[in-house]
């Protein structure tokens, strides 16, 4: 039974991520048309945890201006691999609408996304295979 619980928390997990980035992509795509697309200084590597014990996901801080306010915020789109050097220049789309919420215009679904798909797949065979030893 700890089995099957397990699979399903593991099913949820990876559903859950592939709707966040499915999200994450339609907002995107709805902003895009009438978003201002400028260029932000990286001014640091902002970190949260990836799920596996140690790992971190490091997401551009930007730092960029609209008609002469300073504004500083996270990439809401990240799709690096690897920190992204500070002091250098990225372009962004910000919504006039939502100001601190700037996109990468480049981040699309990427490798996150076929991972998620790959390890949703992985836990519903497991998920079967463990109802079906019930």
């Amino acid at each position: 039974m700890m089995f099957v619980t397990l699979t399903a928390l593991m099913l949820l997990s990876s559903i859950g991520t592939i709707a966040s980035k499915l999200r994450r992509n339609m907002t995107l795509r709805r902003m895009r048309p009438h978003a201002i697309e400028l260029s932000g200084e990286v001014i640091d590597n902002s970190a949260t945890r990836s799920g596996k014990a140690g790992a971190y996901f490091l997401t551009p801080v930007v730092r960029y201006y609209i008609n002469g306010k300073r504004y500083e915020s996270d990439i809401s789109n990240p799709v690096f691999n690897q920190p992204v050097a500070v002091g250098s220049w990225m372009t962004i789309l910000v919504s006039p609408d939502n100001p601190y919420s700037p996109m990468d215009p480049y981040g699309g679904l990427g490798s996150m996304m076929r991972s998620a798909i790959f390890t949703t797949a992985v836990s519903a065979l497991l998920f079967v295979w463990a109802l079906a030893l019930l």
